[in-house]
């Protein structure tokens, strides 16, 4: 047996063990770097809790660079390092494009070297999480960190509705709640409350312990209730999203407009501001005003955009809508590798789903083998050898509908925030190529997704995408 056979068997047999079986060894394909991946997920954790903002004892202490530099080296220096998917170079790609945008605006060098700063902790963490958090049982620990974060946040937010301050001393703003760091917007803590629900109803549907699914079931109730304590609309539109496009895939198209008659009412329950969205209000106008002048910078700078984290810079607003950003700031190339990237992750959890060895449709089998002169495989023989030749797990694919429902959740939101560079995006990109890794390596023969085979669908969808923001806007602004 050749060296590739022996290591496909060695993965499959792993795949099999039962969940009580015990961990696999350190030196196991889909678990590598330990170390790494332990700092990583300490690293995590401290994004939501954020202790050094508000403990006075460890303010001012570098506990997060230290910890993901730390991660780092140590992955740097393990064995078996599996970076194998595209993003990993369509990232690194934008990162270097970023700064070269800020130089092209004239800014200097030093301001060039400040974007480098700031990507370099989002670029790291969404490596790390995509070359280490290969197993399911990795997977599934970065899940719960995330829905832990949310229900840290949401209990935070519930505390500031009871007491009107919470621990952190953090206050409400125009009675909307907020956590602090990264996450003092409403509209931010929003946005990682949507996307950890997901994995929550994931968790739920298969735990198998009356007290996990207890304690599960009052985790998503928690994190509701959070979301209606930020009152953001965008978050509600991406609740929504998510609703129906789970009842889509699972009960179809009818059944779906039916259960959207009794939905629609319990959304605008969840949001105040809800039945306020019009292009004509105050603050929706200023949003598309700020879309119409990201547009126009655009068509000013088509190639190198104004400049990364420039936006400001040219218009009092920000852009409030993360593909407006990018395409303001960035320009043309830099919003296509951005979009690829973003869109490529959607890509591999929507193919993930269902499987790619049968390239060809029943009906099609059936006839070749009619034509070729066989007449002995029928409808439910064939069926059956395709079943038989599907080895991708159900758990993988659970998996993969998850974190397909936390983009379209977070794809939706984003659409009316600035959250294009949103340390939230890269935890969800990099659990979600990690997956798809693991995947692979579990099932060898599953066909890899290779981006420049694709590379005219990503052209023509990023292309396309353009010109729909660009009609949209005109025409909100009629509609005004």
């Amino acid at each position: 047996m050749d060296k590739i056979a022996m290591e496909s068997t060695t993965v499959n047999m792993h795949s099999k063990l039962p969940p009580t079986s015990g961990k696999f060894a350190p030196t196991s394909p889909d678990q590598p770097a330990p170390a790494a991946f332990a700092l990583l997920t300490l690293y995590v954790a401290l994004i939501f809790v954020r202790p050094q903002e508000w403990v006075p004892s460890l303010m001012g202490w570098p506990i997060m660079p230290a910890l993901i530099l730390s991660a780092f080296l140590f992955w740097l220096f393990s064995k078996n390092k599996v970076v194998n998917a595209p993003q990993f170079y369509i990232l690194g790609v934008l990162m270097l494009f970023s700064p070269l945008t800020v130089l092209m605006a004239g800014e200097g060098i030093s301001s060039a070297l400040n974007a480098i700063v700031e990507l370099a902790p989002l670029y790291i963490t969404f490596l790390l999480i995509a070359a280490t958090a290969l197993s399911r049982q990795r997977v599934r620990t970065m899940m719960r960190l995330m829905i832990g974060g949310a229900i840290l946040m949401s209990a935070h937010g519930i505390q500031q509705k009871l007491t009107g301050v919470g621990w952190t001393g953090e206050v409400p703003i125009l009675g909307r709640m907020r956590y602090i760091g990264i996450f003092n917007d409403p509209n931010d803590v929003g946005l990682s409350l949507v996307t950890a629900l997901p994995m929550a109803m994931y968790l739920l549907r298969n735990s198998r312990r009356l007290f996990s699914r207890l304690l599960l079931l009052i985790s998503i109730g928690v994190i509701l209730w959070g979301i209606k304590l930020t009152d953001s609309r965008g978050t509600i539109l991406a609740l929504g999203a998510i609703l129906g496009v789970y009842s889509w895939r699972r009960y179809g198209i009818f059944r779906t407009l039916v259960a959207a008659l009794v939905a629609v009412p319990a959304l605008f329950f969840l949001s105040n501001r809800l039945d306020t969205i019009s292009p004509g209000e105050e603050s929706a106008y200023g949003r598309v005003d700020a879309w119409y002048e990201g547009i126009q910078m655009l068509i000013d700078n088509p190639v190198f955009g104004v400049g990364f984290g420039l936006f400001g810079d040219h218009n009092v607003l920000t852009a409030h809508n993360s593909y407006i950003l990018v395409l303001a700031e960035l320009g043309i190339p830099g919003y296509f590798l951005w979009f690829a990237f973003f869109g490529s992750c959607i890509i591999m959890m929507y193919l993930l789903q269902k499987s790619r060895k049968q390239t060809k449709p029943d009906w099609q089998l059936i006839m070749e083998s009619r034509i070729q002169g066989s007449t002995e495989k029928s409808a439910s023989s064939v069926e059956e050898e395709v079943s038989n030749n599907d080895e991708l797990a159900e758990e993988d694919r659970a998996l993969a509908r998850a974190l397909f429902l936390s983009f379209i959740g977070f794809a939706t939101a984003s659409f009316f925030l600035s959250r294009s560079y949103s340390m939230q995006l890269f935890l969800l990109c990099g659990t979600a190529v990690a997956h798809y890794q693991g995947t692979r390596l579990r099932n060898p023969a599953e066909k890899a997704y290779r981006f420049f085979e694709h590379f005219i669908f990503w052209a023509f969808t990023s292309g396309t995408s353009v010109i729909f923001l660009y009609f949209t806007v005109h025409l909100l602004l009629s509609l005004a």
